[in-house]
C-alpha cells in the first residue's frame, strides 16, 4: 500500500509539472513583444511586459488598444494588458484549451488552445465559432 502511494504521488508531481511548463516569459511569432504566462486559481493568463515599441509613432506616449472593438478599451495602455484568458490544462490531451486569446492588432479575441511543442516552443490556435479550421495559428519562443 505504501509502495502504491509513493507512486500516485510521482505521478501527481509529473502531471503538476506538465501543466506548469507554460509558466514563464515568452516572445511572441515576430519577437515584438514578450508575454508572461502565469497560473491564478487553476487556470493560466498572459500578460504583455515588453514591448519592442512601447510608444505610439509620436514618441511621446505610451501605446493604447488603439483597435479595440469597444469604445471604451481604446485608451487602456498595451503593457500590462491581459492577453491570453483562463486556459485550462487537459492532461488527456496534453494541452491547454477553453481559453481565450486577444490580438491588439486587430482589436479582436479568439478562443484558443495551446501545445508544447517537442522543440519546446509554444503553438497557439486561435479561432471563432469554436470551429478550430476558422482562424489562425502562431508559435512563440521562450525568451
Amino acid at each position: 500500500m505504501r509502495n502504491w502511494l509513493v507512486v500516485l504521488s510521482l505521478f501527481a508531481g509529473l502531471q503538476s509539472f506538465a501543466q506548469n511548463e507554460i509558466l514563464g516569459t515568452w516572445y511572441n511569432d515576430i519577437k515584438s513583444s514578450k508575454i508572461e504566462i502565469y497560473e491564478e486559481k487553476g487556470l493560466y493568463y498572459g500578460r504583455i511586459i515588453w514591448l519592442e515599441d512601447p510608444a505610439n509613432s509620436d514618441g511621446s506616449t505610451p501605446r493604447v488598444d488603439e483597435f479595440n472593438e469597444d469604445p471604451a478599451l481604446t485608451k487602456r495602455q498595451l503593457m500590462n494588458l491581459v492577453i491570453l484568458k483562463e486556459l485550462k490544462w487537459n492532461s488527456s490531451e496534453k494541452e491547454w484549451q477553453e481559453g481565450t486569446i486577444y490580438d491588439p492588432n486587430n482589436g479582436k479575441t479568439y478562443e484558443c488552445y495551446c501545445l508544447l511543442q517537442e522543440d519546446g516552443t509554444l503553438y497557439f490556435k486561435g479561432y471563432v465559432l469554436g470551429i478550430t479550421w476558422l482562424g489562425r495559428s502562431t508559435v512563440w519562443t521562450r525568451a
